[in-house]
């Protein structure tokens, strides 16, 4: 049998790994400087008349994480997967409307930080009064960068389902079926990509709209995974945290995984775009195999069902930082 095209294919994606690490740190280099120089100036004010309901945290979350990140990894996937660069009104919506991401999870997670108006204010923003320095600050950039979109009228709409998802995400609390734990898995993350999508000037077709909606799904299921001893902690009930076979849930994780690739092959852009979008999303997704891997040995190692709620913290973290776990992926990557 002749695999010379699979080895040649290993063999590009294995050579495309140094340049796509080398484009990320180029990327988060150009992120960092537009933060300093477009989102600390706006910060700053509301830093500077804090009551106290703004933490340094949440300004942490902001600048080091949701701002950074979602333009980074998600905005530039979505510009390779159009072959366009950003401009600087999306660079300026995805990283304003990006930020504000975690403050407004935050509000379904934490009663004290909880906005009594939170499906007015996605609505209607201009029309909040704020409360307090953190209602405020959520209003302005969520106004700032609604200002740069190209259609800021579907992105509250938007919004509005991801508030939606959010909303019946909290039954998560109490037992559900498995049906749907998955349900709303998909419609958190795929409602928020497309929210993200949203923030680009490309225009969004029902085939691509679809490919992000999946993938957003099959990321909050990744992030569940990985998240397992946390939800556990907290009483959440996930896809992760009820599942009782590893096999089965790798099984689910796979076949929704090869969903992304069928819906891929539906969208109207050049192959090689597409390509080049998948690797760099595989890049993420091959973390989530050796956190399966790891599960998948403790449950073989005690044996019976997987049990999380009976397992130590140790047992259930997945730490990417290691040599060996890195490693790991990387050839999680070139295979899938």
């Amino acid at each position: 049998m002749n695999n010379k095209g699979g080895r040649a294919g290993t063999l590009g994606k294995l050579f495309s790994l140094p340049l796509l690490y080398i484009h990320l740190q180029k990327n988060l280099r150009k992120q960092r400087k537009f933060i300093r120089k477009e989102l600390h100036p706006e910060l700053l004010p509301f830093q500077n008349s804090n009551d106290g309901s703004i933490t340094a945290a949440d300004i942490k979350k902001i600048t080091s994480y949701y701002a950074l990140g979602v333009p980074v990894i998600l905005g530039k996937a979505f510009k390779i997967l159009t072959g366009k660069n950003f401009t600087k009104q999306e660079r300026y919506c995805i990283t304003f409307l990006g930020g504000i991401s975690g403050l407004l999870d935050d509000l379904f997670d934490n009663p004290r930080k909880e906005v009594n108006h939170l499906k007015e204010f996605i609505h209607a923003p201009e029309n909040l009064v704020p409360g307090n320095s953190y209602e405020a600050l959520l209003v302005h950039l969520y106004l700032a960068g609604l200002s740069k979109a190209k259609n800021a009228m579907r992105l509250k709409e938007q919004a509005g389902k991801v508030y939606e998802a959010q909303q019946k995400s909290l039954i998560q609390k109490r037992k559900i079926s498995p049906v749907d734990l998955k349900q709303i898995t998909f419609s958190k993350g795929g409602s928020s990509f497309v929210f993200y999508r949203l923030c680009l000037e490309d225009p969004l077709e029902e085939a691509e709209e679809k490919l992000v909606y999946h993938l957003g799904g099959l990321m909050q299921l990744g992030n569940d995974i990985f998240d397992l001893w946390e939800d556990v902690q907290a009483n959440t009930s996930t896809v992760a945290t009820t599942s009782t076979d590893i096999t089965k849930l790798r099984n689910l994780f796979s076949e929704e995984l090869n969903r992304t690739y069928i819906l891929a092959g539906n969208i109207d852009y050049p192959q090689k775009q597409v390509d080049h979008f998948l690797n760099l999303i595989k890049l993420g997704l091959s973390r989530v195999f050796v956190c399966l891997d790891q599960f998948e040995k403790l449950q073989l190692q005690i044996g019976g069902a997987f049990q999380p709620e009976n397992y130590e913290r140790k047992q259930l973290i997945c730490d990417m930082q290691k040599a060996s776990n890195q490693l790991k992926a990387m050839n999680y990557y070139l295979s899938l």
